[in-house]
């Protein structure tokens, strides 16, 4: 074998081996980062079901007010209805203590 040969084998040795050790540490990084999102995930449902929990009276509280709400809106329609026939003045006049 020539020198030129035995450099080319030497060489793509080297460069076969690097490129096998660079595709085990990849495969090993993708691991780890589907480890890490695995946990993120888990950390993100915990997040949003405390969430939902928390939300649940609030939405609770929300609907009560708005209950109330449409009550005091119901009252004064009821109370415009059963008024609109009385007068504004009252039905006896009634001197003032100035004038006694």
């Amino acid at each position: 074998m020539s020198l030129p040969q035995t450099i080319s084998i030497i060489s793509t040795s080297l460069l076969t081996v690097t490129a096998v050790i660079i595709g085990i540490q990849l495969i090993l990084i993708l691991k780890e980062l589907r480890h890490s999102l695995l946990k993120f995930n888990k950390v993100l449902d915990t997040a949003e079901s405390s969430l939902q929990r928390l939300s649940q009276p609030a939405t609770a509280i929300a609907g009560i007010l708005e209950g109330f709400k449409q009550s005091s809106t119901l009252v004064q329609t009821i109370t415009g209805f059963l008024n609109r026939n009385r007068s504004k003045t009252p039905p006896v006049d009634i001197p003032n203590y100035d004038t006694i």
